[in-house]
This record gives C-alpha cells, sequence and structure tokens, in this order.
C-alpha cells in the first residue's frame, strides 16, 4: 500500500470509531425534561451516562440541541498533545505539568521528549510569565533556557502562589508546543514533560482527519452557524495547516472563534472564509467557532460551508419550528430530535466509506423557514460559543462512561469552561461583547461548572457500597 492508501485506511477505521451512528440514536419521540437547576440536569446526565442497550437523552444546557455520544475518549480540552484515543488505536503520549518535591521550592524543570518519549537535548525552552493580582496589576514577561544534554532545563527563583500563571513552550519548525498554564502552589516547584514532534505543513505527510458538525439557527435578520472540528492526528508528525482555508458563503460576518489556552483556531480570510492555524500534535484536539450569514426573511435558503481537508465524519444539525425542513446535499434524511426545553431539531449524519473522496463541503438547505418575524420563536437559545464548546466536550465517550471516568471527565470540561470563562472577561474589557451577552454567556459557563461539580461528586449509590 501507498502511504497515501495506509493514511485513508488508518483514519477511516479511526472516524469509524469515534462515534455512534445516527442510526443508533435517539428516536424524536424522545423527550427530555427542562432544566430545573444546575443538580438537576447533573443528575439527568449520570441518568444518561449509565451503560444501556439503547443510548438515553442527555439533558443540556437550554436552548442547545442533543449531541450523540462518542466511544472514543474526550478530546483533550487544551488542544495539545495527548488525550485518549479510539478503540483499537495507539493512544498519544501524554504532557504532564505537576508537583516534584525532589526540587528546591520556586522552580521548574521542563524535560523535552520526542515522538518515542526519548529525551531530545539541547532544545530551546521558553517560560512565559502571566502575572495578573491588584497589587502588581497585569504583565507578561518570559524566560529562556536551553536544555542540557538530556533534555532538561531548570527555571528557578520563580514567584509561587496565585496571581502568577506560567506556560511553556517550545518553538520548533513553525510549530509551538505547549504545555497547559499552570501555577507553582506556594513553597512547591513543578516538573513538566512536554514532547516536541517532526513537523510537517503538507497534510499528506500526517495521519490527519477531521470530524465536523454544523450547527444553524434562525435569529431575527440573520443566520447563525456554530461549527466544531475534532482533529484527529494518528501518527507521529505535528501538523500546522498552510494556508487551509474553509470557504464560507457570500455575504458572511461576524466570524468568531472559541478562546483557547493553545494556537488552534481559526481567522478571517476576508471574502474567502475561515483559515485553520495551530500547531496539531499527535492526538485529538477541538475547535469551535460560529459566524453569521444576513436572512431577509425567505422561505428557502441554500448555504454552501467549507469544511477542512479530509473530513470522513459530518453531522448538521438545525434548530427548527415544526414546518421547517433541513436538507444536505447527499446526506440521508434529517431526522427530528428535541432538545431539553422541546426546541425541535433536525440532525442528519454522514460517514464517508472506504474509496470514498473526503468532503470539502456541505450543501445545507434550510426549507418552510418561518418569516423574519416568528423567527425568534424557533430560535433555540443564546448560549455563547463557550457552552458550545462544553457541549462537544461534555458527550464524548457518555455511552460506557463508568463513574470514575465521569468524574474525570467533568474535571477535564471545568478545566476547559474555567478557561472560555477568562476568555469571556478578557473580551468584555476588550469591548468585543456587549453587556447583556456577557451577563447571558457568563451565567450560562457558570451554570455548566455547577454541573460538571455535581457530575464529579459520588453518587448515593457509591456512597453507601463505601
Amino acid at each position: 500500500m501507498r502511504r497515501k492508501e495506509i493514511s485513508s485506511a488508518i483514519l477511516l477505521g479511526v472516524l469509524t470509531l469515534s462515534g455512534v451512528a445516527l442510526s443508533q440514536a435517539p428516536s424524536a419521540s424522545t423527550r427530555v425534561a427542562p432544566r430545573a437547576s444546575a443538580s438537576a440536569s447533573a443528575s439527568a446526565m449520570e441518568s444518561a451516562s449509565a451503560p444501556s442497550s439503547s443510548p438515553a437523552p442527555v439533558a443540556l444546557p437550554a436552548g442547545h440541541p442533543p449531541m450523540d455520544d462518542d466511544e472514543g475518549e474526550p478530546a483533550n480540552p487544551h488542544g495539545r498533545g495527548g488525550g485518549g484515543a479510539p478503540p483499537g488505536m495507539p493512544r498519544a503520549l501524554e504532557d504532564s505539568e505537576v508537583e516534584d518535591p525532589q526540587l528546591p521550592p520556586g522552580s521548574i524543570a521542563v524535560d523535552v521528549r520526542d515522538a518515542d518519549d526519548n529525551p531530545i537535548p539541547r532544545e530551546a525552552v521558553s517560560l512565559g510569565i502571566l502575572v495578573q493580582s491588584v497589587a502588581k496589576g497585569e504583565g507578561r514577561t518570559h524566560r529562556a533556557q536551553t536544555g542540557d544534554d538530556a533534555g532538561r532545563a531548570l527555571f528557578s527563583d520563580l514567584e509561587t502562589g496565585s496571581g502568577i500563571a506560567y506556560r511553556v513552550t517550545v518553538p520548533k519548525d513553525g510549530a509551538v508546543f505547549a504545555a497547559a498554564p499552570f501555577q507553582i502552589p506556594q513553597g512547591k516547584a513543578m516538573r513538566v514533560v512536554l514532547h516536541v514532534y517532526p513537523v510537517s505543513h503538507d497534510i499528506r505527510q500526517a495521519l490527519i482527519g477531521f470530524e465536523a458538525i454544523v450547527y444553524a439557527e434562525i435569529r431575527d435578520d440573520r443566520i447563525q452557524f456554530q461549527q466544531a472540528l475534532r482533529v484527529y492526528n494518528v501518527g507521529k508528525v505535528a501538523w500546522v495547516p498552510e494556508n487551509v482555508v474553509m470557504a464560507l458563503p457570500e455575504g458572511f460576518n461576524a466570524l468568531t472563534a472559541n478562546q483557547s489556552m493553545s494556537d488552534q483556531s481559526v481567522e478571517t480570510v476576508d471574502k474567502r472564509g475561515a483559515r485553520l492555524k495551530g500547531t496539531f500534535p499527535p492526538g485529538q484536539h477541538v475547535i469551535e467557532y460560529r459566524w453569521q450569514l444576513p436572512w431577509s426573511g425567505e422561505k428557502d435558503v441554500s448555504i454552501d460551508v467549507g469544511l477542512p481537508p479530509q473530513s470522513a465524519v459530518v453531522r448538521v444539525m438545525a434548530a427548527a419550528s415544526q414546518e421547517m425542513r433541513l436538507e444536505v446535499d447527499g446526506f440521508p434524511r434529517a431526522e427530528s430530535r428535541a432538545d431539553n426545553q422541546g426546541q425541535n431539531v433536525l440532525i442528519t449524519e454522514r460517514r464517508m466509506n472506504r474509496g470514498e473522496d473526503a468532503l470539502t463541503h456541505v450543501r445545507v438547505n434550510l426549507r418552510d423557514l418561518p418569516t423574519a418575524g416568528n423567527s425568534k420563536y424557533y430560535a433555540s437559545g443564546a448560549a455563547g460559543i463557550a457552552v458550545f464548546a462544553g457541549l462537544f466536550f461534555a458527550f464524548t465517550n457518555a455511552r460506557q462512561r463508568t463513574p470514575a471516568s465521569r468524574s474525570g471527565d467533568a474535571k477535564s470540561a471545568r478545566r476547559q469552561l474555567l478557561a472560555d470563562l477568562e476568555g469571556l472577561e478578557r473580551a468584555r474589557v476588550a469591548g468585543d461583547v456587549g453587556p447583556k451577552t456577557y451577563e447571558r454567556a457568563r451565567r450560562e459557563i457558570i451554570d455548566a461548572i455547577a454541573r460538571t461539580l455535581a457530575a464529579s461528586a459520588p453518587s448515593s449509590s457509591t456512597k453507601s457500597a463505601d
């Protein structure tokens, strides 16, 4: 087999194993009770996560559509190397940031390792320092070190405690490999293990595949789209996209990417679409973004939405009135579902078969739309992109998750939500969001954090067993 054929076969296997087919999902007649409280939603989540012969519906934040469960492990919430692998596929190497009692207080030891977990000698290491405190204000500095022959760099005489965050990065061949930001507890020291991989800008030289979600809803005089991309890298080469642009229809505007602690994101290319950027080391990574398209109240609209290269699984969803129809060229007939407020959601999905070309775009046809004056009654709500990101993580591996793994997933989701909350605060300070949007998104994120706390708490049955 040539490399391209081998890559296609591997990626098809990964993406086939990564999710539950649409035909396995709950029927449209299944309803989820509206959310009464954060603890009630967490309880519903626990119930939905229990193993069963057919997956149960999941209680979601108000106004958001249900998302099918995935049998793979959660994608990495920080967009860095590592994270779970679908069944039958090798796990990516995990980076780590842990306390080390063997080191002097106020120090950080960095071990730089390669794709085989061997030390990389004499590598340049950068330590970013972010100060956020009332007394010192806000400031950013950095320090640089060159690792020794054992691949280790040591940073000493650092401040500990709250208000100061650190981030270790290693730039290499146009890529940036980064550990998750962390703090040094008072009187402690930290050890960071960071993996650095060979770099390719050519997607054909890396084992890369995509799973994509496109979600549309009517918002008065516009159609809002939210998109999520799950990037699978199952090789040993980091991919840095070079001018990978996902085409968007003429007249699109308000393209906004989620706030992230990594460099993985999208940026606007005027009159063309969204350009993918960042470093994608081995593992799973998720990117979310949204954009809008003006709508003048037409009954039927057809919209071409671009996808990244090598997209093998694509799901299209639309919040809908009872009369509205969703048709996607080349996709099965859309099925009707209901979210936790009884809102109707149309869903269709396509998984590419071996030998088929990957999808480069989808043509989304929205039929029998409500008039512009009535559209507000059918919109699915105004939760922000941060909540959409939380949804993407929250239901990965929900079908067969054990109580212990649910707790771990809740912690990962909580870390992501805290990062989203930080990004929201930065957007408010910068004036990128208005006061109403800020309050609404902040309330949704805090509610989601409360649900992760409830989800990670031991159940009554676990307590009684103890």
